[in-house]
C-alpha cells in the first residue's frame, strides 16, 4: 500500500497595497502641538519624537499652520544671535541662557509658525502630490479630509510609493484611472423604450368659473413662487459648497500664474495701480472672513486652499520685488459678506 503525503499549499503572492492617492500614502499618526504652545516646548517636542515639523491646531482642532526646526530658529538677526542649534541649548544642563535666545524660547509658537499651510486632500492622486512638492518646494503637506486633517504626506512617503510600483498586465478587472474612467465613459447607456401614443384624445374638462377658485389659483401661485425662492436658494448654498469643495482641491500651476502677472503688467501700462488676483467665496476662509472684514494684520493664516496658494506665491516671488498683496470683501448678500478678493498692488 502506497501512502500519498499531503500537497503543501500553494502560497499566495503578497497583494501590495493601492497607492493611488494622498489619503493612502499619508501617515495618520499625527504629533500636533496646540496654538498658544511656547516655542521651548515645540523644540522639545521635536527632539523627543525625532521629528522636523509639527502641525498648529486651533481649539477647534483646525489647521492653522506648520512649524519646522527651520522655523525656530526665526527670522530676524536678533532671532539668529547663536549659529548653532539653540533649541538643544534651551534642553541642555540648565546653564545660563543669552537673553535674546531665552526670550525666543518663551514665544507662542504662532510667532513663528508658517501660515497659510499648503494642503492637499486626501483623494488628490500622486502626480498632484509631486507637483506640490516641486512647485512650493515643501517637504510635507498636510492631508485635509471633509476640512479637517487627517494626516501627513512626505517626500518620502512618495519615494516609497514610487518605488512599490510595479507594472501588472492591465485587465478588464483591474482598469483604474483614466483607463477606468474611459471605461465607465463608453458602457452603453440603458433607455427606456418610448410611450406609445394613445390614438385617444385627452379629456379637457374646464376648470369651476367661482371666486372661490380664483383664490385658490391665487394661493397655489404664492406657494409656487415661495417653493421657487426656497428651492433657489437651496441651490445656491449647494452651488456655494461646491465651488469650496472645488477651491480646496485646485492648484494654481506656473503657466496660469504667469499669464495673471502678465496681465497684471497690463494694467500697469494702463495706469492701473493694482490687479485682483482672484475672488473667492468668504467659506474658503477658515473664519468665513472675519479677519479680512475687520482689517485685523493676521488674516493670511485663514487662506485655505487655491487662495493660499496665491498668498504662498507672492510672499516667495513678489514680495521681495516690493509688490503688495491686499484682501477685501467684495460682495455682499443680504448684508452678508460673500466674496474676497486678493488683489496684487505696486502703489508708490
Amino acid at each position: 500500500m502506497t501512502h500519498e503525503s499531503p500537497s503543501a499549499p500553494v502560497e499566495q503572492p503578497e497583494v501590495a497595497p493601492s497607492l493611488e492617492t494622498a489619503g493612502d500614502l499619508m501617515t495618520t499618526a499625527i504629533v500636533s502641538v496646540a496654538v498658544g504652545t511656547s516655542v521651548r516646548d515645540v523644540a522639545r517636542l521635536l527632539l523627543e519624537k525625532r521629528i522636523s515639523a509639527v502641525p498648529v491646531l486651533g481649539a477647534d482642532q483646525q489647521l492653522l499652520g506648520m512649524v519646522s526646526e527651520g522655523d525656530l530658529l526665526g527670522r530676524s538677526d536678533a532671532d539668529r544671535v547663536a549659529r548653532r542649534d539653540w533649541w538643544l541649548a534651551l534642553l541642555g544642563d540648565g546653564q545660563p541662557l543669552a537673553e535674546p535666545l531665552e526670550a525666543l524660547g518663551a514665544r507662542p509658537v504662532e510667532q513663528v509658525m508658517r501660515a497659510p499651510v499648503m494642503t492637499i486632500e486626501a483623494q488628490a492622486p500622486l502626480r498632484e502630490i509631486a507637483e506640490m512638492f516641486r512647485v512650493y518646494d515643501v517637504k510635507r503637506l498636510p492631508v485635509i479630509r471633509a476640512g479637517r486633517i487627517a494626516g501627513i504626506v512626505s517626500r518620502a512617503d512618495l519615494v516609497r510609493a514610487m518605488a512599490a510600483m510595479v507594472p501588472q498586465p492591465a485587465t478588464k478587472a483591474s482598469l483604474g484611472g483614466l483607463a477606468g474612467m474611459f471605461a465607465g465613459m463608453m458602457k452603453t447607456e440603458s433607455r427606456p423604450p418610448a410611450l406609445a401614443r394613445s390614438s385617444t384624445a385627452p379629456v379637457v374638462v374646464a376648470p369651476a368659473m367661482t371666486a372661490d377658485a380664483f383664490l385658490t389659483l391665487v394661493t397655489a401661485s404664492k406657494q409656487a413662487g415661495q417653493d421657487e425662492a426656497v428651492a433657489a436658494k437651496d441651490q445656491a448654498k449647494q452651488e456655494l459648497e461646491r465651488q469650496v469643495k472645488a477651491m480646496l482641491q485646485e492648484h494654481i500651476d506656473t503657466p496660469a500664474w504667469n499669464a495673471l502677472l502678465e496681465r497684471a503688467r497690463s494694467a500697469a501700462r494702463l495706469g492701473e495701480n493694482s490687479f485682483e488676483l482672484i475672488r473667492f467665496p468668504c467659506d474658503l476662509c477658515s473664519d468665513g472672513g472675519r479677519k479680512i472684514d475687520v482689517g485685523e494684520t493676521d488674516w493670511p493664516t485663514t487662506l485655505r486652499g487655491e487662495a493660499a496658494e496665491f498668498y504662498t506665491r507672492w510672499e516667495r516671488d513678489l514680495r521681495p520685488a516690493k509688490f503688495g498683496l491686499s484682501a477685501q470683501l467684495v460682495d455682499y448678500i443680504d448684508g452678508i459678506p460673500s466674496d474676497v478678493a486678493l488683489s496684487l498692488t505696486w502703489r508708490a
